[in-house]
């Protein structure tokens, strides 16, 4: 069954209350009432959605792509309380506290550890990509968000492609125009991995929070 769709209409939710909601639900009004024939199923329109609020731009319902699978794994991720592994202490701070503790979701950004420098020298590679190698047998059944590492993403692929890693979903949108695009490609490529990412050279952590945030609400509104 698909997940069911967040209206946003009416939610009387932490951190968001009173003129914040009202606001909130009016952009939303607008973009839908401006957006035209998307093309996105019912439930993933609210993905794409909050990320086109994010950013104020229509030109992610061109670039988006969002697996089949991945609305329901995402959900039923974050409803058993899975960890997200991230690539930057940019969307750590960006995610909701009040959201991560519906369902008590822990952020893990394996980068931040003192030893990830260690690990970069010693392995001729960036801190980035040693850092998620390093965390490899964490990451079954977790969500995995990189909005910034292009190289961290690529290392996820080639982990998922020689290792069998298998993440519940896989949200990568770094930015940038070094290896970022190929490293979009490749996790597009990968039919039966469940993933949400940005063809191209957009994205960035505010992208992957925006996502991750309505994963949160669909999620949320799966058990009500």
């Amino acid at each position: 069954m698909a997940p069911h769709v967040v209206n946003d209409q009416g939610l009387n939710r932490p951190g968001l209350v009173g003129a914040g909601q009202d606001i909130e639900r009016e952009s939303f009004r607008i973009i839908d009432s401006e957006v035209g024939d998307h093309g996105f199923p019912r439930d993933q329109w609210p993905i794409v959605r909050r990320v086109i609020h994010t950013t104020g731009d229509f030109d992610f319902t061109r670039w988006m792509r969002i697996h089949p699978r991945a609305i329901r794994e995402g959900c039923v991720a974050l409803r058993a309380g899975r960890p997200i592994f991230a690539d930057t202490r940019m969307v750590q701070v960006g995610l909701s506290p009040w959201r991560l503790n519906w369902f008590g979701n822990e952020v893990v950004t394996p980068v931040s550890r003192p030893e990830s420098q260690k690990w970069a020298e010693e392995q001729g590679t960036t801190r980035s990509v040693a850092a998620f190698r390093h965390c490899s047998k964490q990451l079954d059944g977790s969500l995995i968000a990189i909005g910034n590492a292009p190289t961290a993403l690529a290392e996820v692929c080639r982990m998922i492609r020689d290792e069998g890693l298998r993440p519940a979903l896989v949200v990568g949108v770094p930015v940038g125009f070094v290896q970022a695009e190929e490293s979009k490609d490749q996790l597009w490529s990968m039919d039966l991995q469940p993933s949400i990412t940005v063809l191209g050279r957009k994205g960035g952590s505010a992208i992957a929070v925006a996502i991750l945030h309505a994963l949160f609400e669909l999620a949320n509104q799966e058990r009500q």
